[in-house]
C-alpha cells in the first residue's frame, strides 16, 4: 500500500476534554483511509487516550506516536502567577521518540498535575531539560511561546528562546512548527518561523491543530466549547476556534497549504520515522510483598495455608489436600505468591482493626487458598467452586480479587496500603464520563439556546438504556424521526449530538480501583491530580491491566455497615453476641421469611421482582438463595428459565438428565445448567477436557465465533466418545447444544454463592 507523505503531529482526541471532538475509534479510521503511515496524538496535557491509541493504530497498520501538547509555566512551575499570558502557560507539543521518551513523557505529564497544576498540568523548561532524552518537540501553536513572543514583536527573544529549547533537546530535536488555518496571525508567524529556520537551523515542520475528524464538524466543536465554559453559541464573547479549518486534513489538502515550503511536509515524515516506540504490554509489576525475615514468599504463604486450613476444616481429608496442593503450585508457577499475600495482609489489617469484610466476591470465591488465607469465608469445595474459574495456568492473566469492606471504613484499608508500599506506588484510578445519547441532547440543546422543557421532551423519546445510541433512537422512534426531519433547528441539534455521543466529558475517581506497583508508579503510567487533590492514574482500569500493574478493586458496601451496626446493637439490648461468619445456614426461619416474600432490608433481594420469585420459588437451603441471584436477570428471565426451574424444583417438571454423569453436575439446579463452573464441570467429566480446558472452551462459547465453536464442538464430541462410560454421539451432541444455549445465561456461581451467603446474612438478622 502506498502511504501519503505527511504524517499529523498535533492532533486532538476525545481526551483533550471538551475540546477535542475526535473519537480516537472513528480518528484511526480515517487515517487509514487517508493512508497516513503514521499518527501522533497530544491531546492537552494529559496522556489519557494512550494505551488506546498504541493498540487500535497498531491493529489499524498505522505507527502510533504518544505525545501531549503540554502547559509550561513561563518560570517556575511552582510560581501560580500569570505574568499576563492567558492561562499562566504556554504550549509545547512534546512527542516520545522511543520507550526512554515515553518513560519521560509519562513523568513530565505526573510533575504537570503533582506540581505546577494553576490552571492546566504545567511544567517547566527545568523539569523539561530533566527529562528530555528520547523526546522531539515543536513550538505548537500562536499559544507557543516563540509564537507568542514573535507576535508580540520581541523577535530577539523568540530567538534567544529557540535556543534554549536547541540546547535542552539538541538541534535535531526541536522544530517550529507552521500552522495555517487562515488566520492572519498565523501568516505573520509563520513568516518569522521560515526566517528563523534558515538563521539558526531548526528544521519545520507543518502541522493542522486539528479537533475534530470534518470540515462539516466545526459547528459541533464549536459546541463543545460551550458545554466546556458553560456558555451558549449566541453569546458574542464565547471562546471560539475562528475558523473551520481545525480538522483532521488529508495530505493532499496539507501539502497544497505548505508548497512553498516542502521541507515542513517532509519533516513530518522524517520525525514519524524516528519515533519507534515499542510498549512492553506483557511484563508483571506486581510489588514484592516482604516475609518475616529467614522466610522465602513460598514458605510463609505454605505456613499462612497450613494455619489456616487449621480453622476452616475440622477434617483435612484427601479432597482438601490435593485441592490445596494443586492451587498452590498454580500460584507459584503464574507467580501471584506476592499477589495472595499483599491481599492476605491487608484484609488481616482490616479484620485485626474490626472493619467489616465481605465473604468474598466474583471468582476468588473459588480458590481454597483463599479461604484458608481469610480472603475469603465460604467453603469452595462445599459449593463446587472451581479454582479455574479463578486462575487459569493455560492463559496466564492477572487474578482478580475484588474486595467488599465497610463503607464508612473502606478509606482506612487504602491508607494502610499506602502506609505500607509507599505513597508513590499506590493510587486510586482514573474514570471518565462521556456523552451518552439523552445526556448529549440535552447538553447541546443548552448551547444551542432550546429552552428546559423543549430539551426535555425530546430527550425523553430516546429510550433510557445506555446501551442505546442515537442513531439507532432515530430509527426505532417514530416521533423522533418526524421531528427531526419537519423541523430544521431539531435537525441540527440531534446532527450535532450525532457528532459529539461518545465524547469523554469529565475525569473522576474509579468508585473502588486501586492499583499498587513495585517502583514509583509514574515508571508505569501518568498520574493525574483531580479537583479536590486525590492522586489517580491518567490510565483507566482498561488501559492499566495492559501496563501489567496490580489492580484492586477495594469496593465500600453499605450493607456491611449495616451488619456491623445491627450486631452491635443486638449485643447492646439483648446482650447476644453474633458471630456473622459461623450463622447455622440450615435454620429455617430466614428461609420461611423470605418465602413469605418478606425480603425488605435482605441483600439483593428487595425489588418488587425478587419478592414475586421467593414467593413462587420458596426457597428451602442455601444453595437455593444461590441459585435465585444467579435466576435474577434479564436472560434467565426472558428465556423462561426461571419458571422451568421453580417447577422442577417443586415436582411440577419431571428433573431429566441425558446422560447419568450430568446427574451429580446439576442435581443442585434441578438439571438446568446455570452456572458458568457446571459448564466446566460437565466438559470435564465427559470429554475428559482438563478445568483449564474446560474455562478456555467457557470463554470461547461466550465469544460466539462460529469456528471457534465448530472445533470446540468437534474436540467435546471426540472427547465423550473416548470416555470409558459409554455416551452416544447424538447424546453428545445434544448436550454440546444444551452447553452453547445455556452458556449465553450462564453465571458465575462463586460470586453467585458468596453474594447469597450475604443475603442469607441479612435474612437471618
Amino acid at each position: 500500500m502506498k502511504h501519503s507523505n505527511f504524517v499529523h503531529l498535533h492532533t486532538h482526541t476525545q481526551y483533550s476534554l471538551l475540546d477535542g471532538a475526535s473519537l480516537v475509534t472513528e480518528l484511526i479510521k480515517l487515517a487509514q483511509i487517508y493512508k497516513m503511515p503514521a499518527l501522533a496524538v497530544t491531546d492537552h496535557g494529559n496522556m489519557f487516550g494512550a494505551i488506546e491509541v498504541y493498540q487500535q493504530c497498531m491493529e489499524a497498520g498505522i505507527k502510533p506516536i504518544i505525545g501531549s501538547e503540554m502547559y509550561l509555566a513561563p518560570n517556575s512551575r511552582f510560581d501560580k502567577a500569570s505574568h499576563g499570558i492567558h492561562d499562566a502557560s504556554y504550549h509545547l507539543i512534546v512527542l516520545a521518540r522511543d520507550e526512554e521518551g515515553y518513560r519521560n513523557l509519562m513523568k513530565l505529564v505526573s510533575i504537570g498535575y503533582l506540581e505546577g497544576f494553576y490552571y492546566r498540568p504545567r511544567i517547566d523548561k527545568e523539569v523539561l531539560a530533566q527529562h528530555a532524552k528520547g523526546l522531539i518537540c515543536s513550538s505548537a501553536c500562536l499559544k507557543g511561546e516563540i509564537p507568542h513572543l514573535i507576535m508580540s514583536n520581541q523577535t530577539e527573544q523568540a530567538y534567544k528562546v529557540a535556543g534554549e529549547y536547541t540546547d535542552i533537546l539538541g538541534k535535531e530535536n526541536f522544530f517550529l512548527e507552521m500552522m495555517d488555518h487562515g488566520l492572519q496571525e498565523q501568516k505573520m508567524v509563520n513568516k518569522a518561523l521560515v526566517k528563523m529556520s534558515k538563521d539558526l537551523g531548526i528544521g519545520l515542520i507543518a502541522t493542522n491543530d486539528s479537533h475534530y475528524l470534518q470540515k462539516s464538524h466545526a459547528y459541533a466543536q464549536e459546541a463543545l466549547l460551550c458545554i466546556q465554559t458553560q456558555t451558549t453559541l449566541d453569546d458574542p464573547n464565547r471562546m471560539r476556534m475562528q475558523t473551520d479549518e481545525f480538522y483532521f486534513k488529508p495530505a493532499e489538502e496539507m501539502t497544497k497549504l505548505f508548497s512553498e515550503v516542502p521541507e515542513a511536509i517532509e519533516n513530518t515524515i522524517k520525525i514519524a520515522q524516528r519515533c519507534n516506540l515499542e510498549l512492553d504490554i506483557s511484563s508483571l509489576h506486581l510489588p514484592h510483598f516482604s516475609p518475616p525475615e529467614g522466610k522465602t514468599r513460598e514458605s510463609f504463604l505454605r505456613e499462612l495455608v497450613e494455619e489456616g486450613l487449621k480453622h476452616r476444616y475440622i477434617n483435612i481429608d484427601t479432597g482438601v489436600r490435593d485441592r490445596v496442593e494443586h492451587e498452590l503450585k498454580i500460584i507459584q508457577q503464574s507467580g501471584f505468591m506476592s499477589y495472595f499475600l499483599i491481599v492476605w495482609d491487608f484484609i488481616k489489617f482490616a479484620k485485626d482493626k474490626a472493619i467489616p469484610v465481605g465473604p468474598g466476591r466474583g471468582s476468588a470465591a473459588g480458590s481454597v487458598v483463599s479461604y484458608a488465607l481469610g480472603i475469603t469465608d465460604l467453603d469452595p469445595l462445599k459449593y463446587g467452586l472451581l479454582f479455574e474459574r479463578f486462575l487459569n495456568p493455560d492463559r496466564i492473566s492477572m487474578p482478580d480479587i475484588d474486595i467488599d469492606f465497610c463503607y464508612e471504613r473502606r478509606d482506612e484499608v487504602i491508607a494502610y496500603v499506602r502506609q505500607k508500599y509507599g505513597t508513590d506506588n499506590v493510587a486510586q484510578i482514573i474514570t471518565f464520563g462521556t456523552m451518552q445519547a439523552r445526556a448529549v441532547i440535552r447538553d447541546v440543546a443548552r448551547v444551542m439556546g432550546f429552552s428546559y422543557s423543549d430539551a426535555d421532551r425530546i430527550a425523553k423519546l430516546i429510550p433510557a438504556d445506555i446501551n442505546v445510541r442515537l442513531a439507532q433512537a432515530l430509527e426505532q422512534e417514530a416521533e423522533l424521526m418526524k421531528m427531526y426531519k419537519s423541523d430544521a433547528r431539531i435537525t441540527k441539534l440531534i446532527d450535532t449530538a450525532l457528532v459529539l455521543e461518545g465524547i469523554t466529558r469529565h475525569a473522576s475517581t474509579h468508585a473502588a480501583g486501586v492499583v499498587i506497583s513495585e517502583k514509583g508508579l509514574n515508571n508505569y503510567v501518568p498520574l493525574y491530580k483531580t479537583s479536590d487533590d486525590q492522586i489517580t492514574t491518567g490510565y483507566t482500569m482498561t488501559s492499566l491491566e495492559k501496563t501489567g500493574l496490580l489492580k484492586m478493586d477495594f469496593l465500600g458496601l453499605r450493607t456491611l455497615t449495616v451488619i456491623d451496626n445491627t450486631v452491635k446493637i443486638v449485643k447492646r439490648t439483648r446482650n447476644v453476641d453474633i458471630d456473622i461468619a459461623k450463622l447455622p445456614l440450615d435454620d429455617k426461619k430466614p428461609y420461611q421469611m423470605l418465602s413469605r416474600g418478606e425480603s425488605a432490608g435482605v441483600f439483593q433481594v428487595e425489588s418488587r421482582g425478587m419478592r414475586d420469585i421467593l414467593k413462587k420459588l420458596t426457597p428451602s437451603r442455601f444453595e437455593d438463595l444461590i441459585a435465585l441471584l444467579a435466576l435474577y436477570r434479564p436472560g434467565p428471565i426472558g428465556s423462561g428459565m426461571v419458571d422451568d426451574f421453580i417447577n422442577r424444583k417443586h415436582g411440577k417438571l419431571k428433573v431429566k438428565y441425558d446422560h447419568p454423569l450430568l446427574e451429580p453436575i446439576l442435581k443442585d439446579t434441578y438439571g438446568i445448567i446455570l452456572y458458568q463452573e457446571q459448564v466446566m464441570q460437565i466438559v470435564n467429566v465427559m470429554a475428559g477436557f482438563s478445568l483449564s480446558q474446560a474455562d478456555l472452551l467457557r470463554r470461547a462459547i461466550g465469544k460466539k465465533k462460529p469456528e471457534i465453536l465448530q472445533q470446540q464442538r468437534e474436540l467435546f464430541v471426540k472427547g465423550c466418545l473416548d470416555n470409558k462410560v459409554k455416551i452416544d454421539k447424538r447424546v453428545a451432541e445434544k448436550i454440546f447444544n444444551l452447553i452453547e444455549y445455556f452458556s449465553g445465561y450462564g453465571f458465575n456461581k462463586s460470586h453467585s454463592a458468596a453474594y447469597a451467603m450475604i443475603s442469607f446474612q441479612t435474612a437471618y438478622l
